[in-house]
């Protein structure tokens, strides 16, 4: 996750503990992806996937979850689908978490949320709730497979902050909408959001059937969009900015700031620096509906273990070793960037195991002069990738 109005404005949050933090002794953040069943059918979807085969865990065996988690110290549990709110013993999970003194955040589509239901979100200890907007409403509308689907989303907004929820918006970025950043920020302005997440698609379930993948130039001018806004919405109370899923994005803005002479720049390095790039699979992690560990939300073809069978804590500890340090299964585009320590790589396998090839997903949208690889073309590149 990287903080665009930390590193490109130098707005600092109070969430900025959970990104760029030291090893403080604090576990994992955990995606309890408590649900696969929601009544939309978002064309960009992860978890449209056999893996769990419709299972769930029951809610003894989600309790006990949760009090594993708050075992290893994990400093916020996002519960997240499918819709959570179609989970009939969501409020008791949420207000059983708040009690063990887990904080606890929501992703939600926003559609069942009401007065009644951001009240009952308020009341069990909910910490934040993020709501996802794809862009116009006719996008929005089209890209869920749902009718008025927009419409309930913006009024879920005013209920969750009527409540006294921190409310924040989520936009998953596709050739689609990358061109509607701008009617994002907008939005969030217009319903006094502080907070938006922009996703870079993963491959994943539905993600990987429909083709909604972007080109490097339009990931590119996402991200000039996004650090555009990020700067000019700021008077306009929009100060958490973060980009999802890329921590290309991370170098992205630092040759940004370069260019542009910005007192920013060293202070920012030092934070990617210090945070070290991608941390999937060793302070994220992700529980699907049966219980399946997986080191992200988005990586679903692979399970390090099963919380009915193992404890969550012996399972992160026995997986660690693979993704500690991911460099030597790292393409050799990664290998040869000078930014490889800041950003860790997205390097993941397609296989069922760590021996299997590994790729990177999202795709690296960085030109060889900005990582400084100079006489390597990329056919070179990709023809020492395939004799690795």
């Amino acid at each position: 996750m990287i903080n665009v109005s930390r590193l490109y404005c130098g707005i600092e949050n109070s969430s900025d503990d959970f990104r760029y933090r030291s090893d403080n002794g604090k576990g994992p953040v955990v995606v309890y992806n408590c649900t696969n069943k929601c009544s939309q059918n978002c064309l960009h979807c992860y978890s449209k996937t056999e893996f769990s085969n419709g299972k769930e865990l029951d809610i003894l065996q989600a309790k006990e979850l949760l009090k594993q988690l708050k075992r290893v110290k994990c400093p916020v549990v996002l519960f997240s689908g499918g819709e959570p709110l179609e989970r009939n013993d969501l409020f008791e999970l949420l207000d059983f978490s708040h009690s063990l003194g887990l904080r606890t955040a929501l992703s939600t589509n926003g559609n069942l949320i009401d007065f009644k239901i951001a009240k009952k979100l308020a009341d069990v200890g909910t910490k934040y709730v993020g709501i996802s907007i794809d862009g116009t409403e006719k996008t929005h509308d089209n890209f869920r497979c749902t009718k008025n689907s927009f419409i309930k989303a913006v009024s879920a907004v005013g209920f969750c902050k009527n409540a006294g929820l921190k409310t924040g918006l989520r936009f998953t970025i596709t050739n689609l909408n990358f061109n509607q950043v701008r009617d994002v920020f907008s939005l969030a302005a217009k319903l006094s959001i502080q907070r938006i997440c922009f996703y870079h698609l993963i491959l994943a379930g539905n993600a990987a059937k429909n083709n909604l993948k972007c080109t490097n130039e339009q990931i590119r001018q996402a991200l000039n969009d996004i650090c555009d806004c990020a700067q000019n919405y700021a008077g306009k109370g929009v100060t958490e900015v973060l980009t999802v899923g890329n921590h290309a994005d991370g170098v992205f803005i630092l040759n940004r700031l370069k260019r542009e002479n910005s007192p920013l720049y060293q202070k920012s390095f030092d934070l990617l620096e210090k945070f070290g790039g991608n941390k999937i699979g060793v302070k994220i992690f992700a529980i699907d509906p049966a219980g399946n560990v997986h080191p992200d939300q988005f990586w679903q073809n692979f399970s390090l273990g099963n919380i009915t069978e193992s404890s969550f804590e012996s399972i992160i500890n026995s997986s660690l070793d693979i993704f500690k340090n991911k460099i030597p299964f790292a393409p050799q585009k990664c290998k040869k960037c000078k930014w490889l320590n800041l950003c860790g790589t997205n390097a993941r396998f397609a296989g069922e195991d760590f021996k299997s090839k590994w790729f990177l997903e999202p795709d690296c949208f960085l030109s060889d002069e900005e990582i400084s690889i100079t006489g390597v073309s990329n056919a070179e590149l990709t023809c020492q990738d395939a004799k690795a």
